[in-house]
């Protein structure tokens, strides 16, 4: 069952823990990449299946996977079979990815999340509609990356920051195989830095 965050205004929780939340996300910057420029793509044998493996950032590579009832996207810095053994991010159905990835550097420039645009058809997120995907990446871990939050895009103001501030806030703590995505959207109760704010320790 999936989770939803509002993008309203900080709450009274947030403004009372704010100081508490990671001041890392201060010095965080970002780095964008044509997520199409610069690509391997090739046909499955047996079935209508499209691959494609593209360029990503800091040494790490997009694999993309699409057929006719859908797509899914990874990340690898150890090479396709091994992300896609790890059961990478991936959603029912969505009908196309945007040309440009961002990806979220800590301060020593490694990347930590991505965030790129997706349009829905169905299923889930939201039973369609725009949306910002937020990843998190684990080079070191078990699961190589996965999905934190989906912000609705099409309607929402400040969509852009929204999917920032949980790639920042949340994806560095985020548990790849337990925590389950986040849904950010008009309907919401809570916002980003409510959930930052409550998933700290002792808290």
């Amino acid at each position: 069952m999936r989770q939803t965050i509002s993008s309203s205004l900080v709450s009274a929780l947030v403004l009372a823990g704010i100081t508490a939340l990671p001041a890392f996300a201060q010095t965080n910057d970002s780095a964008y990449v044509r997520v199409f420029d610069n690509c391997t793509s090739y046909q499955a044998e047996d079935e209508p299946v499209h691959f494609s493996d593209c360029a990503g950032y800091g040494g790490w590579t997009v694999h993309i996977v699409a057929g006719e009832h859908g797509a899914a996207v990874a990340y690898s810095q150890r090479g396709k079979e091994a992300q896609w053994s790890e059961n990478p991010p991936r959603v029912a159905v969505f009908q196309d990815l945007g040309e440009v990835m961002e990806w979220r550097l800590d301060a020593s420039g490694a990347p930590f999340a991505t965030i790129y645009r997706s349009i829905f058809t169905g299923f889930e997120p939201g039973d369609g509609g725009q949306y910002l995907t937020v990843s998190a990446l684990r080079p070191d871990g078990e699961i190589g990356a996965c999905h934190v939050a989906y912000v609705e895009a099409a309607r929402q103001p400040g969509a852009n920051q929204i999917a920032r501030d949980a790639a920042d806030y949340l994806a560095p703590g985020w548990q790849c195989g337990v925590d389950e995505p986040i849904v950010f959207d008009l309907d919401s109760q809570m916002d980003v830095l409510t959930i930052a704010a409550q998933r700290r320790p002792g808290h």
